[in-house]
C-alpha cells in the first residue's frame, strides 16, 4: 500500500544514453540525492547501464537503467532482459513514506526527461500529480493513505496475541477484528 509512480519509455535515440545518464547524475548531485552508477556488464547476459537514485531514505530507489536500444528497463528484472519480457520495461518508485516534495520533484524530473530525452515516456502517478499538477490533490491522497495506515496500525495494536499463537491463529485474530471493524462502518 502506498503512493507509487510507474513509468516506461525509450530514449529518443540510443545515442542519447551517455548524455542522459550524465545529466541525470548531475541532477541527483544537485538535489543531494544518493545514487549509484552502473556500467554495462561484459558477462554472458549483458546488463544495461544506468543509475539508481535514492531521493529520500524513506522512498524506494528511482532507477534509470538503459539497454542497448535505449529502453528504460527494470533492474529488478535483470534476469529476464534477454527474453524481452514486457514486464522488464515497467519501472516504479514508491514515495508514500517520503515527504510530498520528493514525489513532486520526481514528477518534475520525469516531465523534464520526457521533454528532452524520452518523448514517448508514459507515467502512471497514483498521486495524480503527473496528470493534474495539483499539489492539493496529492496532499489529500497522502493524508488519506497515512490515516488509513495509522488506523490499521491502531487496530493491530489492539489485538492481544499470546506467546503460543500460531501463524494461523494470528491471521484468524486479525481477520476477526477487521471484520468487526468494517461491519461498524
Amino acid at each position: 500500500m502506498g503512493i507509487t509512480i510507474h513509468f516506461k519509455g525509450k530514449l529518443n535515440s540510443p545515442g542519447l544514453t551517455t548524455p542522459f545518464l550524465e545529466e541525470v547524475e548531475d541532477i541527483a548531485k544537485s538535489m543531494e540525492w544518493n545514487y549509484t552508477v552502473f556500467q554495462e556488464s561484459n558477462d554472458e547476459k549483458p546488463a544495461p547501464k544506468g543509475l539508481f537514485i535514492q531521493p529520500h531514505p524513506n522512498s524506494e530507489f528511482l532507477q534509470f537503467m538503459i539497454d542497448k536500444k535505449g529502453h528504460l528497463r527494470n533492474a529488478v528484472m535483470l534476469e529476464y532482459f534477454e527474453e524481452n519480457k514486457d514486464s522488464t520495461y515497467y519501472n516504479s518508485i514508491k514515495t508514500q513514506f517520503a515527504p510530498i516534495e520528493i514525489h513532486i520533484a520526481i514528477i518534475k524530473l520525469l516531465k523534464y526527461l520526457k521533454q528532452k530525452y524520452i518523448s514517448n515516456l508514459e507515467v502512471w502517478d497514483e498521486g495524480v500529480y503527473w496528470q493534474t499538477g495539483d499539489a492539493k490533490i496529492l496532499y489529500e491522497k497522502f493524508d488519506f493513505l497515512n490515516n488509513k495506515l495509522n488506523e490499521f496500525e491502531s487496530i493491530l495494536n489492539s489485538i492481544e496475541f499470546e506467546k503460543n499463537d500460531t501463524a494461523q491463529s494470528v491471521v484468524d485474530k486479525i481477520e476477526q477484528v477487521l471484520k468487526r471493524r468494517w461491519k461498524k462502518k
